[in-house]
């Protein structure tokens, strides 16, 4: 429980060390890169399931390779917070960004088993750098409810961004693999189109560059405070990052394997699913959370998808498995950015990054657990697996809503300096 007397910020009544304090502006900035990387890094993460088939893999060590990209989270915990408390959140973005496309390139230029896991490895350890910095830079930058409206619109933009990669990417297909004269599902032509997603996802770095370069304010909460809010947010994310990992990484796979669709095709289908849940996520913080309050807008959302999630288990074809999951993704994708904005403002603004990397960590820990069990289920089922799959997804963000209502229905978040609020 938390303690009874009411906290307030170190930092309150003292002026910012900051100068000058990020801003707005700097928030909307570091949106748009977010949504250009999610442009680029869309179209490349669409095909990488498919590199590793045309290289020989199995399901179980697709599995294995989320997993580690998974997993890459835990060996970026220590820069993430180190660089999150002792630079200007614009340069720990870009240091996650250098990471991250080292490990594209490792991707793209080895096919060795052990190179790859490396390279996936990278690529999740540049992601906790990034995606920590950032969240805590759009925590910096807002106040109250503008918060979780600006992580809305993040999630929006970031959406949108995914549903144009997505088709982009199921459309270059043919084109490319004409150019080559390779067969689509080639390794050439997939590493082509991976490659064209990297270059794309270079641009992000540009709008980074206009963010100030602002020092992290200090002020931190008391120990056991910090503590138990950790633990608490972490019991939480560690149910959402195994439901999640036991099918949303095969996202792809569950409609190629399940109904034989084309890349082309598919590529449309993850459109529409990315568009209902920028939908979702601009629509939750402007009418549901004045309506419900912040918790039970988030918790409502969350049970109300899983019915949708089994329907898609269930369907029989490829219209009626995309309907469902797309009023799964609309519900899903509207509640995440405002639970996220209350996790956030929970601590303070020399917390936030490292809170995020800890979370995210914990989300990613549990995410490579239910990609690999996932794995290993498809493998030993094959298609009927991806029932199971959608099953546990449903199970565990069930109890994840639970919890959220047991551990936090009386809490209120306080880390916001007193002179910011």
């Amino acid at each position: 429980m938390e303690s009874s007397r009411r906290w307030t910020s170190p930092s309150a009544g003292r002026p910012s060390p900051t100068a000058p304090a990020l801003r707005r502006r700097d928030a909307s900035l570091y949106i748009v890169a977010s949504a250009l990387g999610g442009l680029g890094l869309g179209i490349a993460i669409f095909y990488l399931n498919f590199l590793y088939r045309a290289i020989g893999l199995d399901n179980l060590a697709i599995g294995a390779l989320s997993a580690a990209q998974a997993l890459g989270a835990l060996a970026g915990a220590i820069p993430a917070t180190v660089l999150a408390r002792r630079v200007p959140r614009r340069t720990a973005i870009l240091a996650g960004g250098v990471i991250t496309g080292a490990g594209i390139v490792g991707v793209l230029l080895f096919d060795a088993f052990g190179v790859l896991l490396l390279s996936a490895l990278f690529v999740g350890t540049g992601g906790i750098v990034v995606s920590s910095s950032g969240s805590a830079l759009v925590a910096d930058a807002t106040i109250g409810t503008d918060r979780a409206a600006m992580f809305g619109r993040q999630t929006a933009l970031s959406a949108l961004a995914y549903f144009i990669a997505t088709s982009i990417a199921g459309a270059l297909a043919a084109p490319v693999s004409q150019l080559l004269g390779r067969p689509e599902a080639s390794a050439l032509v997939i590493r082509a189109l991976i490659a064209t997603g990297g270059t794309l996802a270079i641009a992000s770095a540009v709008p980074i560059l206009f963010v100030r370069p602002s020092p992290v304010a200090s002020g931190t909460l008391e120990a056991p405070v910090r503590r138990r809010l950790l633990a608490r947010f972490a019991a939480i994310e560690a149910c959402f990052g195994f439901g999640a990992g036991s099918f949303l990484p095969f996202l792809n796979l569950f409609f190629a394997d399940r109904f034989g669709l084309s890349f082309a095709a598919i590529g449309v289908l993850l459109g529409v699913l990315a568009v209902a849940g920028s939908i979702g996520a601009l629509v939750h913080a402007r009418y549901a959370v004045p309506r419900l309050g912040t918790l039970r807008a988030v918790v409502t959302f969350e049970l109300a998808s899983l019915p949708f999630a089994i329907a898609a288990a269930l369907a029989g074809s490829p219209a009626l498995a995309v309907a469902a999951l797309a009023v799964r993704a609309a519900l899903m994708y509207g509640a995440a950015p405002t639970f996220t904005s209350f996790q956030l403002s929970s601590f303070t603004p020399a917390e936030r990054a490292g809170a995020s990397a800890l979370l995210t960590i914990t989300w990613n820990a549990a995410n490579a657990a239910g990609a690999s069990l996932s794995g290993l289920i498809r493998a030993t089922a094959g298609p009927p697996g991806y029932t199971v799959n959608l099953v546990t997804l449903a199970g565990a963000y069930c109890v994840a809503a639970l919890l959220t209502v047991a551990l936090f229905r009386a809490h209120e978040p306080r880390g916001d300096p007193a002179g910011a609020v």
